[in-house]
């Protein structure tokens, strides 16, 4: 099944726009936690982000799925991740991913690269499917992806301007600009996974 990934961002757009207000909220809280404690907590902040992004992370991708699939999103969803065994299992992957993926950079970059676009949907995975053990997420991600990395790095790529805008506008626009990101992802994961059973 062929998408564009152009009308992926217009889509999910349009999805995202009765919630704006609580995507803006969910971004400001993810930023928040994850990113003020590095500069607050060292040397411990590295450490207080790696226990804290993999379940946030996990947590934004249950909003921004719900968001996608019309359900009923709402601001707590951000912190599901916390719950039983996803926080475990969000924490691990997270950080097997990023030794994954600083090892395949010290390996000539482009293999971290690689590495990096092959587990992406990793926490959509997890999201959509919760009895997958950690190590069937990391394989499920790097199987539906198969084929698609390309399309995949053209859409990241695609948002690194938006990204820019918003720092331009003292930063508040990448509040704006992370939700949509968020749900665009949860888009590719449903295209992809729809070709794959197709």
């Amino acid at each position: 099944m062929s998408f564009s990934n152009l009308s992926l961002m217009r889509a999910s757009r349009t999805m995202l726009s009765p919630f704006w207000g609580v995507g803006v909220l969910v971004a400001f809280v993810y930023v928040l936690i994850v990113g003020v404690p590095q500069n607050l907590l060292d040397p411990f902040g590295g450490l207080f982000t790696v226990l804290l992004a993999g379940p946030l992370t996990l947590g934004l991708a249950i909003f921004s799925r719900s968001i996608f699939r019309n359900e009923s999103p709402h601001f707590n969803q951000l912190f599901d991740g916390f719950r039983g065994p996803f926080f475990i299992k969000s924490f691990l992957a997270y950080l097997c991913m990023t030794i994954l993926v600083a090892v395949g950079i010290v390996l000539l970059i482009i293999p971290g690269i690689i590495v990096s676009l092959g587990l992406g949907l990793t926490f959509y995975v997890m999201a959509d499917r919760p009895d997958l053990s950690i190590t069937d997420c990391l394989q499920e991600s790097w199987r539906i992806m198969d084929g698609y990395k390309l399309k995949f790095l053209g859409l990241n790529l695609r948002f690194i301007p938006w990204y820019f805008l918003g720092l331009l506008c003292l930063g508040v626009g990448i509040l704006v600009v992370i939700p949509w990101y968020y749900v665009t992802m949860a888009g590719f994961y449903e295209k992809v996974k729809e070709s794959r059973t197709n």
